[in-house]
């Protein structure tokens, strides 16, 4: 049994010393495979979803009025979201609904364009949220962009636990880091990017290079290329001590 425990010890120690051991979340999207919107509207594929919400008293956005969306692919259209080409190549386009009314009501138009994974207990650690901001134009009067990273409770009316942003106004390179416990576990997160527009202002912003991976996997130049150890890894090489401390006393009884 000791033998046994210390050749399992040994495995494990191994497989954790190598990336592909870590059942982690590595979401990475360039979008140079998606076809150019040229007129005829469609999904933007690639596991992109759309959420909007809409409120009253912009830009203040305090007053909730109804929201669409959330089991819906992001589209590559006219509204929402689509793929232009940008600056590094192709890119991700989002900007408001104006197919939606309210605009003219001096709504707030919320439009969310994001990815989500439900949380396992593997999938906990610290990730950074990269991506490349384009400026294709001015942003109309009060009109906010950002990118985000969300942590949804499910069992408690979907509150967000976590909800990181970063302005995306200006241009460049973007990040945002978080770190997700045991505690997230079969929570709902999602990345993306935001638009809160109204009377039909100019709000587009254009994203390229996108990535959510663990902190360190070197998803993107300067990112340390080492994975940190999840929290099921430190529990899993915990109990395969124990195994071997307990076959070592049971040893020294018999002798």
């Amino acid at each position: 049994m000791n033998k046994l425990a210390m050749y399992i010890l040994t495995l494990l120690l191994t497989v954790l010393a190598s990336n592909p051991a870590f059942a982690v979340i590595y979401h990475s999207d360039n979008f140079e495979s998606y076809p150019l919107f040229e007129g005829n509207p469609g999904n933007l594929g690639g596991g992109w979803l759309l959420y909007a919400t809409v409120y009253g008293n912009y830009p203040g956005c305090t007053d909730y009025w109804y929201n669409y969306g959330g089991v819906y692919p992001a589209p590559n259209g006219y509204q929402i979201s689509n793929i232009v080409e940008g600056s590094t190549g192709k890119a991700l386009n989002v900007f408001s609904d104006y197919n939606n009314g309210n605009h003219g009501d001096g709504a707030c138009i919320e439009t969310n364009v994001f990815q989500e994974r439900v949380l396992s207990v593997a999938d906990t650690g610290y990730y950074t949220f990269r991506f490349e901001t384009q400026v294709p134009m001015e942003l109309g009067v009060n009109v906010n962009t950002y990118g985000f990273v969300k942590l949804l409770d499910p069992n408690n009316g979907y509150s967000a636990d976590l909800f990181e942003k970063v302005s995306t106004v200006t241009a460049g390179s973007k990040l945002i880091f978080v770190n997700l416990d045991s505690s997230a576990a079969g929570k709902i997160l999602q990345w993306g990017f935001t638009t809160t527009a109204s009377n039909y202002q100019p709000s587009g912003r254009y994203y390229d290079n996108v990535t959510f991976a663990p902190r360190g996997s070197g998803a993107y130049e300067g990112d340390e290329n080492s994975v940190p150890i999840p929290f099921w890894a430190y529990l899993a090489m915990a109990g395969m001590l124990v195994l071997v401390g307990g076959a070592k006393l049971r040893s020294r009884r018999k002798s």
